[in-house]
């Protein structure tokens, strides 16, 4: 698991400069760029804890929500106000695209991005891919006709950093050469792994279970009166 506090870490890019941008900013030929990735796979309040860190420090970042999940309604009301405040923290939302719900892949994409920009007035220029297929890590340069967060501008041309399973497993960013050095970096962070006080991957996945049981009680008391 992760132990520094999510400011510090942020602060450390800060305090060497660096300028954190979105997807289509990249300028290939500069340093001290940071795409900031969130790829929202467990839950919307404590990604909106991050984004509210995030303003207050002055950064921008992009998140990826999922469509068709069981862990949140994003298309609910309470769903979609979160989202839209989001947007107003000054951050970048876009599609976080499960690859294994489609026998046709390419036509469930267009069918959740035709949605997303329905419901939330957001045109999707760059998507984040859930559980990709292996025929799709092979080559996923033009894959489909929208970017993704894994073509080689953004994942080989720039180092890539994630925290996949609550650890960075190719090593702490702030610890690499590519920091050090200045270079380009694309972060993926999941909100889960910062906001949630737990000190191993099992205790802190039970914290998020237990706060949705919660709210999810608070839910059925609002609207079944014999409940209250």
């Amino acid at each position: 698991m992760i132990f520094e506090n999510y400011e510090s870490l942020l602060e450390r890019f800060l305090n060497k400069s660096y300028k954190f941008i979105f997807f289509p900013e990249l300028q290939i030929e500069e340093n001290r760029q940071i795409i900031l990735r969130h790829d929202v796979d467990l839950d919307l309040d404590l990604a909106f804890q991050m984004a509210k860190i995030e303003n207050s420090l002055g950064i921008k970042s992009t998140y990826f929500f999922l469509l068709r999940t069981d862990s949140y309604n994003l298309i609910s009301d309470t769903s979609a106000d979160i989202l839209y405040k989001f947007k107003e923290l000054g951050h970048s939302v876009s599609l976080h695209f499960d690859m294994l719900l489609y026998e046709n892949i390419k036509d469930g994409l267009e069918k959740e991005r035709e949605i997303f920009a329905y419901y939330f007035d957001t045109e999707i220029n760059i998507i984040s891919i859930h559980r990709p297929n292996d025929e799709f890590l092979k080559n996923p340069e033009g894959y489909f006709n929208v970017e993704n967060t894994y073509e080689k501008m953004y994942s080989k041309d720039i180092q890539y950093f994630s925290d996949s399973e609550g650890s960075f497993r190719f090593g702490y960013p702030t610890n690499s050469n590519a920091f050090e050095n200045n270079k380009n970096i694309q972060l993926l962070i999941h909100p889960v792994w910062w906001t949630t006080n737990g000190n191993n991957v099992i205790n802190t996945v039970n914290k998020v279970i237990y706060k949705k049981s919660k709210k999810l009680e608070l839910h059925f008391k609002k609207n079944i009166k014999t409940f209250r």
